[in-house]
């Protein structure tokens, strides 16, 4: 009966400092996902504003005759 924990094991009443441990960890990665999700929904929003701009932006070019339906086209596939 000597030792750590009085017959409860080496880690105190039952393992209680791991399981705060692996709680902080826990706690840490959902904020580290937190914020890795909210900057990729922030990347996604300029991407799709970004995309929206230059198909509007072909289509003024092609109205005023600067480019063809062809080239049009073309860079409306690229975009999307």
């Amino acid at each position: 009966m000597m030792g750590l924990g009085h017959g409860f094991g080496m880690f105190g009443m039952g393992g209680g400092s791991i399981m705060m441990i692996l709680f902080g960890f826990l706690i840490g990665y959902f904020f580290y996902f937190g914020m890795n999700n909210q900057k990729l929904g922030i990347k996604r929003k300029q991407q799709e504003v970004t995309s929206s701009n230059a198909l509007e932006i072909a289509k003024t070019r092609l109205a005023q005759g600067e480019i063809s339906i062809e080239e049009y086209e073309q860079i409306k596939k690229n975009i999307l």
